[in-house]
């Protein structure tokens, strides 16, 4: 039984938006100060081995898993990995909302968060 491949667009778009992520995540390692998330953090929360190390890592993470859907192809990578960046990125549009000034990290997240979840909505009514 061979798995079909979801459409281009859908693994482009989830390509795009693991990119995204990957040029606020990988600079980040070097200063935490990069990633918008974790600008305003100073201090001992600010280094890898702590608050900012996770949430790098787990965005690192979610990456990953998403650049191996969009490259695998088949339909629950591609719903994996778009639910991950979906959720992430919705979920810190929030928090930065709720809890923060909000401005463009809370939209550009409510954006990707958005179009990753159109993706996973998309590839989850597919026919195998």
């Amino acid at each position: 039984m061979e798995l079909g491949k979801q459409p281009l667009w859908q693994r482009a778009l989830l390509s795009v938006l693991a990119l995204i992520l990957l040029v606020f995540t990988v600079p980040a390692y070097i200063d935490t100060a990069n990633n918008p998330g974790l600008a305003n953090l100073s201090g001992e929360v600010a280094s890898l081995g702590s608050i900012a190390g996770a949430f790098l890592a787990r965005q690192l993470a979610l990456v990953l898993i998403a650049i191996y859907g969009a490259l695998n192809g088949t339909k629950q990578p591609v719903m994996i990995g778009a639910f991950g960046i979906g959720f992430f990125n919705l979920h810190d549009a929030v928090f930065l909302s709720l809890l923060g000034e909000g401005g463009a990290g809370a939209i550009t997240g409510l954006v990707i968060g958005g179009l990753a979840m159109c993706v996973a909505a998309a590839a989850a009514r597919a026919s195998n």
